[in-house]
């Protein structure tokens, strides 16, 4: 049964299909389904996905590409909604995005490295 602090996602993890997910909306759940520190990253409008910030550089496994990134260790499909809250999918999003994320993909540690991006800021003083 959903706990109202949950919001139903989509867990993309590497090698292995989608799956409905019931997420605790807390950061401290969140950190611990994505293993450290948190990232949320615009897909499309009022969807994005939740994963972790360093996945690339702590060497976790590839798990999707997106567009010319990939994605490393397992990541969550949320809906977002006019104030920036994560929200649960609706039916249509779900079945969606499980289509479009359905089958696993071989990435090779190269081909993350290769991805892996810094941005690099200075500020004059």
């Amino acid at each position: 049964m959903k706990k109202e602090s949950e919001i139903r996602v989509l867990m993309v993890e590497p090698n292995e299909h989608p799956k409905e997910y019931l997420l605790e909306n807390t950061l401290s759940a969140m950190q611990a389904a994505v293993g450290g520190l948190i990232d949320i990253v615009g897909l499309e409008d009022n969807i994005c996905i939740l994963l972790n910030d360093e996945g690339k550089l702590l060497g976790m496994e590839g798990s999707r590409r997106i567009g010319d990134d990939i994605i490393a260790g397992t990541f969550y499909v949320c809906g977002s909604n006019e104030e920036g809250e994560l929200v649960s999918l609706t039916d249509v999003e779900m079945e969606r995005y499980s289509e479009m994320f359905w089958e696993p993909e071989e990435i090779s540690q190269e081909e993350i490295e290769k991805a892996t991006r810094f941005e690099v800021m200075f500020f004059d003083l």
